[in-house]
């Protein structure tokens, strides 16, 4: 058993209907790093943390999800260089502290981006931790395991969303409809 918050927290034990302080969440999924819990028969090896401080459970992805969460990074990747747009692209072990207006939630979208500008503005306390003003990306996109096997990802449309400018159709264009 150890302690977070002058709290005993076992790891292997823990009360999912219980809700947890801030600095318990960042102990618990800072203790995941090295173990694996298992929750309902599903590894788990990290957690969100919602509005009411209750912990999420969030269980391994399976590699069928991987594939399109990695195709879909690549293109936004691609997308971001080609547009000179300068962002970050975050995977699913990069969390953010959403202030939805009625309270905190930490979230680790399947893939995020965060705009350059956003990005430069964020302080040490954001970029290192939760405990720093909550800030949003531009985009984020949680995979669903319905999506054909046959899926491609319309980079236009993400485009149109992230940009603020004027010079950017929001209808795709022969240089723009697929980076493939």
């Amino acid at each position: 058993m150890l302690k977070a918050n002058n709290k005993k927290i076992d790891v292997n034990n823990l009360n999912l209907d219980r809700s947890y302080t801030l600095e318990e969440f960042e102990f618990i999924n800072d203790q995941l790093k090295t173990r694996t819990l298992e929750i309902d028969g599903q590894p788990v090896n990290l957690f969100d943390f919602d509005k009411n401080g209750k912990l999420i459970p969030m269980s391994q992805s399976l590699y069928s999800r991987e594939i399109v969460v990695a195709e879909i990074v690549r293109q936004l990747g691609e997308w971001n260089i080609w547009t000179k747009q300068n962002g970050c692209i975050t995977l699913l072990q990069g969390g953010f502290d959403f202030d939805v207006g009625c309270g905190r939630m930490i979230r680790a979208p399947d893939i995020a981006y965060t705009s350059k500008e956003i990005h430069r503005s964020l302080n040490k306390k954001q970029n290192w931790s939760f405990r720093g003003e909550p800030f949003t990306p531009v985009f984020v996109d949680v995979v669903g395991e319905d999506f054909l096997p046959r899926f491609t990802l319309e980079i236009w449309k993400i485009e149109h969303a992230i940009s603020q400018r004027e010079s950017v159709s929001p209808e795709p264009t022969e240089n723009n409809r697929n980076l493939d």
